[in-house]
């Protein structure tokens, strides 16, 4: 409700000057709800907030207010010793859950420091890299007659892996999406070996990207891994 109104209000911190304390009330609410694991979407609670108040708070007041908060998380995180990028990747996907966020930073923070962590992040980069450079894709993915054996089975690995995404109560974890990913890994690898993504048939070209889309968007909600050093 503080923060709310003071945003609203147009009394937002500016530079060092703080003098109603939004820096310490917004890293109390962080905090608190962490160390209580306490779920809480900070975008409908600011709107339930707002709609209380005596005066009218612009959606643009809300989203700089909750840019706020999740900037007082994110600094909260790196000085309790959390990689950067880590932070930045996890922020950028679920910044408004605080407690989510922490737990999803953890998480990732081991995913990072496993063996064969130079073999997952660069498989899944693959995909999501030749589907940036071609300008995205909005075409939904359709098996082929004529497809390549290695496509075939990597949209196999995929399809089993999106069942089990979706098998999962509640929003996916770091844990859930990478132990999703990791058996799609090997037909990822062979799919490139393989199969040239950006023929010059149009047909097979933009549906082997539409297929490259349907793997970077295992992670949605997750993280943001394009942050991740090593990506």
């Amino acid at each position: 409700d503080t923060l709310a109104a003071l945003f609203a209000a147009g009394l937002a911190p500016t530079g060092a000057r703080d003098p109603y304390a939004q820096r310490r009330a917004a890293l109390g609410l962080v905090q608190a709800l962490v160390a209580q694991s306490v779920e809480l979407d900070l975008r409908p609670a600011l709107a339930a907030a707002a709609a209380q108040l005596p005066i009218p708070a612009s959606p643009e007041s809300q989203a700089a207010c909750l840019g706020f908060i999740v900037e007082r998380l994110r600094n909260w995180l790196l000085e309790s010793g959390s990689r950067f990028d880590v932070v930045d990747a996890v922020l950028s996907a679920q910044g408004a859950n605080p407690a989510r966020a922490a737990q999803a930073v953890q998480q990732l923070t081991a995913w990072t420091a496993r063996p064969d962590w130079h073999r997952i992040l660069p498989a899944y980069a693959r995909c999501v890299r030749i589907i940036r450079s071609a300008g995205g894709s909005s075409a939904a993915y359709q098996p082929l007659a004529d497809s390549d054996p290695a496509e075939t089975a990597l949209y196999t690995a995929l399809q089993t892996a999106e069942q089990t995404l979706h098998q999962l109560p509640g929003s996916r974890t770091p844990d859930d999406f990478l132990n999703a990913f990791l058996p799609v890994i090997p037909a990822v690898d062979r799919f490139f070996e393989a199969v040239l993504v950006m023929v010059e048939e149009p047909r097979v070209r933009l549906n082997r990207l539409a297929l490259m889309g349907c793997i970077a968007a295992l992670a949605e909600g997750v993280a943001d891994l394009s942050r991740l050093e090593g990506f």
